[in-house]
């Protein structure tokens, strides 16, 4: 018999071939997602600067994942009327930020590995450009990016914790969807780069009970 498996902070599960659909798992795999809500990031993005016109986008081509959330990128900014700029790197992103910098209102990288890796530097290049740094992952607010929306991942290993309970108590895998998270995420914001920036959060942010201000680490 087959052993059922349950997965954790799984990007694209049905691009990975791991399932046919989300609803209905149909491979005696399960388990949870932790694709980028790349238009609540930028939601917040215009909710700090409604008057945000052009976005710089900079991420490594060869990364699919980046690849597909430059896309949702796209399409926000064509149903919001704000023009997108992008920078493809397989290094040098701090020279990627300097480049966009002269003609962005701010700059969004997807959790792209090559852009993480740099972010130190990145962050600090845009902030001496004065322009905020959007990123796709807590850990890149961390290392000095402005603010991102996203996954607890706490949350999202006791969820996975119930998949794997509701497993062993016989529930057939295909029983139990695959869990996405889009709704009640955490909105993280790098207390250090706000402070440097002299920028405040409105009303909308700064009261969220899902804020979480981050020390640069």
């Amino acid at each position: 018999e087959e052993i059922p498996i349950v997965f954790a902070a799984v990007s694209d599960p049905i691009g990975a071939g791991l399932t046919s659909s989300l609803e209905e798992p149909d491979k005696n795999i399960t388990g949870t997602m932790d694709d980028i809500q790349v238009d609540q990031i930028l939601e917040a993005a215009l909710e700090i600067d409604p008057d945000m016109q052009r976005l710089g986008v900079i991420y490594n081509a060869s990364e699919a994942n980046s690849v597909t959330n430059i896309e949702k990128a796209k399409t926000f900014c064509e149903e919001n009327g704000i023009e997108l700029q992008e920078v493809t790197v397989t290094n040098d992103v701090q020279q990627a930020v300097t480049t966009l910098a002269g003609s962005c209102d701010a700059i969004f990288s997807p959790n792209d590995n090559t852009v993480a890796s740099a972010m130190s530097a990145a962050a600090q290049a845009a902030l001496e450009a004065g322009i905020p740094y959007y990123v796709g992952a807590d850990s890149m607010v961390s290392d000095g990016g402005f603010l991102t929306v996203g996954i607890d991942y706490e949350e999202l290993g006791r969820e996975t914790a119930r998949m794997v309970d509701q497993v062993l108590q016989g529930t057939d895998v295909a029983d139990i969807p695959i869990v996405q998270f889009k709704t009640d995420l955490s909105i993280y914001v790098n207390a250090s780069t706000m402070e440097a920036f002299g920028r405040t959060l409105p009303a909308s942010i700064a009261d969220s009970e899902r804020l979480v201000m981050m020390e640069q680490e």
